[in-house]
Order: C-alpha cells, then sequence, then structure tokens
C-alpha cells in the first residue's frame, strides 16, 4: 500500500476517534446531575469544577453580542 493511502487512513481513524470521544463526552456532561459545574478531568488525576454563569444561555450555539 503506498504510504498515501496510509497518510488517508490515519486521518480517517483520527477524525473517526475525535468525533467518537466527543459524542461520548458530550453524552456524559448531558446526563450530569449539576448542569451548572463543568468537571474537566486532569491528566494527573483528579478533576477540576469551573462554575458556569447563569447570565449566558447553556449550549453550544450562543447569539453574537451586536455591535
Amino acid at each position: 500500500m503506498p504510504w498515501d493511502a496510509w497518510a488517508l487512513l490515519a486521518i480517517i481513524a483520527l477524525c473517526t476517534a475525535i468525533t467518537a470521544r466527543t459524542a461520548v463526552d458530550s453524552y456524559r456532561l448531558s446526563r450530569e446531575s449539576r448542569p451548572d459545574t463543568l468537571r474537566l478531568p486532569l491528566s494527573g488525576g483528579g478533576h477540576l469544577d469551573i462554575p458556569c454563569p447563569r447570565t449566558l444561555p447553556t449550549g453550544r450555539h450562543r447569539p453574537h453580542p451586536i455591535r
């Protein structure tokens, strides 16, 4: 198999892994009992809790301010 085919397979595998991880994390965050806090896992163990302000709507798509 030529090297460009391997590169294409590597890109497809990377995109699939990122998409799957995003879907799992999104599902996990949507099922959490405390939606007012974002919990981020740390690489050394433990987690970081970030409070979400109630002034902004939750979700991915937020309205942009008009300038």
